[in-house]
């Protein structure tokens, strides 16, 4: 198996550099036909922002894009329930991605709530805004 960098996810998602992309691309297919391409819940986090960010795309498209991502068949996803969950509050909720991912690691750890000064996040179960 083969873990991804960010950059190497986003080339296969955005496919804005030629040569980057063929690369990316033809090594992606052929991990996810063999050993199996690994994405980490670091990578995933930093997808998210590089595509909010970097691209301006809006949330329907990163969740659909990733949503996809996670689904591929090859692509072993680290903590998949978590990340499965997280997509589903990003649908919904006003929060970036990468905190949700922080507030399904938290639930699994935590006793109490997750604290935070993130406005956004508070407003989820289980956050308390300092």
């Amino acid at each position: 198996m083969a873990a991804f960098d960010t950059n190497v996810i986003v080339r296969v998602l955005v496919g804005d550099d030629p040569a980057q992309t063929r690369k990316a691309e033809r090594a992606f297919v052929s991990h996810a036909r063999g050993d199996g391409v690994f994405v980490s819940l670091i990578v995933l986090a930093e997808v998210s922002w590089v595509l909010a960010v970097a691209y301006a795309w809006d949330r329907a498209t990163i969740h659909d894009r990733i949503s996809r991502l996670v689904r591929t068949k090859g692509v072993i996803i680290e903590e998949l329930e978590i990340v499965q969950r997280a997509l589903d509050e990003f649908a919904v909720g006003k929060a970036d991605l990468a905190d949700y991912l922080i507030l399904g690691k938290a639930r699994g750890f935590a006793d109490g709530d997750l604290l935070t000064f993130d406005k956004k996040l508070s407003r989820e179960a289980g956050v308390t805004l300092l």
